[in-house]
């Protein structure tokens, strides 16, 4: 890839970053003077409306705030490698285009069309896919409210749809010789399917119920990969065909080649040579493991599914480690691949899967210690009450002061106008003077006022989360239209 290219990439991500730094700055410091002034003139009113907001926001569960959390700093991870140097100019060539290599034909095409889109704005597509990315992560992150995460939730499974669809060219699960050791069924697909279930109302999210629902998804997907690993004809079985390092071992050292740590190097190196001395073996191993994993995830048994998950996990982590060579190294590695996300899920499915019925939850809640510990708060809410009412009780006296005023104004302006109806050319019979609307834009920013000074630091950087990704679509779109 051409130098100026680089160059021009690493300009417009200076220039955006500087726009996205001085939105946050701008953001926060209206919080803070919004904040401050509510406080100098309404601070029970507000103590008030922050302590019933807090008592009325639902309370996320563990499974949850793991699939949100972990997910969103995927994302960041993802905008991040996406900002790497040689990503504008190289990403259709040494991503897409190899990802669609013996698909069908018309995945070749959607891939294609991609693929001459990015490359008639590089620039742009590159920068858009970098902001997109990042203010998903930080969204995912940062927002503590149920509607906003949900919000999140919907975005992230859309553009890893894209990205699965225009990126992976759908995982490249129809291309021959595709495993689930080497990325299968594609990590975008696992995005999607975490970003379904943060769309998902909090409610379901109660009890183990979904959880279930996972481990069985997952157990299932296990199972599928399992029967495609042993499926004979795909080399699986071979660790060398025709005097040739077989389909794994070379994929491993195809990893190997890249640029990474010596310490990487020599432990693909190491495992490269044990596929091609015992790919029997090897493959075996790996069936077992699959399809013993993937049972016990299907029981639905809670003793059974917990060891299970555990089980795949550690799995995952060894093929990310010791076949996918952690997925982003090399220059051109967009995501850490298909084991972290995976693991990510299974993960969110046994917290959930561990955590206490909502009757349990709530009777916890109603315990004495529970109360005992809620009435701090509780003390907090009634002290500021009382100054509330007081604050709430001077505003008819001064209401009607106010009222006093402006009557007293309309008395002393009515000999003016009517001398000046007197000077000026009467109206026709029976007409009435023409009244033009007063707009008043002071009420709808006192309005926004007290709604930013009112929210929480997770809001400021919910708006400047959506502030980025508008900034990543917004080029993206234009470019594409044009």
């Amino acid at each position: 890839m051409s130098a100026a290219l680089q160059t021009a990439f690493r300009t417009a991500l200076l220039h955006q970053g500087t726009l996205v730094f001085l939105l946050f700055v701008l953001l926060a410091i209206a919080w803070v003077a919004c904040r401050e002034m509510l406080m100098a003139r309404a601070r029970p009113r507000l103590v008030t409306r922050l302590a019933i907001a807090r008592a009325a926001r639902q309370a996320e569960p563990a499974a949850r705030r793991v699939l949100r959390i972990g997910f969103g700093l995927l994302w960041i991870l993802d905008g991040l490698l996406q900002a790497q140097p040689d990503m504008a100019g190289g990403l259709p060539s040494g991503v897409t285009e190899p990802a669609a290599a013996g698909s069908p034909r018309w995945v070749v095409d959607l891939v294609t069309w991609a693929g001459t889109g990015w490359a008639r704005h590089p620039v742009q597509a590159a920068a858009a896919a970098v902001w997109i990315q990042l203010g998903i992560g930080i969204l995912l992150v940062a927002t503590s409210s149920a509607r906003w995460s949900r919000v999140a939730g919907l975005v992230s499974a859309g553009w890893g749809a894209a990205v699965w669809v225009f990126g992976e060219a759908l995982g490249s699960m129809l291309a021959p010789g595709q495993s689930w050791l080497t990325g299968a069924p594609g990590a975008a697909l696992f995005y999607c399917a975490a970003g379904s279930l943060l769309a998902l109302p909090l409610a379901a999210w109660r009890g183990p119920r979904l959880g279930r629902l996972v481990l069985r998804a997952g157990g299932a997907l296990l199972i599928a990969y399992a029967l495609l690993q042993a499926w004979p004809g795909r080399g699986s079985w071979q660790g060398r065909l025709h005097g040739r390092p077989g389909p794994l071992a070379s994929a491993i050292s195809g990893m190997a080649a890249t640029r990474q740590p010596a310490v990487l190097h020599e432990a693909l190196s190491s495992f490269s040579s044990l596929v091609a001395g015992h790919g029997f073996a090897v493959n075996l191993a790996v069936v077992a493991v699959l399809a013993a994993t993937g049972l016990c995830l299907l029981s639905g048994r809670p003793a059974v599914m917990r060891p299970a998950a555990v089980t795949a996990v550690a799995v995952c982590l060894a093929v990310w480690v010791l076949v996918q060579d952690l997925g982003f190294l090399g220059g051109l590695g967009t995501d850490p691949n298909s084991m972290i996300p995976q693991a990510l899920l299974l993960a969110c499915g046994l917290v959930a899967v561990s955590a206490r019925p909502a009757a349990e939850a709530s009777a916890a809640v109603e315990s004495p210690a529970a109360l005992t510990a809620a009435e701090p708060a509780a003390a907090a809410l009634s002290a500021a009450e009382p100054a509330a009412a007081a604050l709430s009780a001077a505003e008819p006296a001064a209401a009607q002061s106010a009222a006093a005023q402006s009557a007293a104004a309309q008395s002393a302006a009515e000999p003016a106008a009517a001398q000046s109806a007197a000077g000026s050319p009467t109206t026709r019979s029976g007409a009435e003077p023409r009244t033009l609307p007063v707009l008043q834009p002071a009420a709808s920013l006192r309005g926004l006022g007290v709604a930013l000074g009112s929210a929480g630091t997770s809001m400021v950087f919910t708006l400047w989360a959506v502030a980025i990704v508008m900034l990543g679509v917004a080029p993206m779109a234009l470019a594409m239209a044009r």
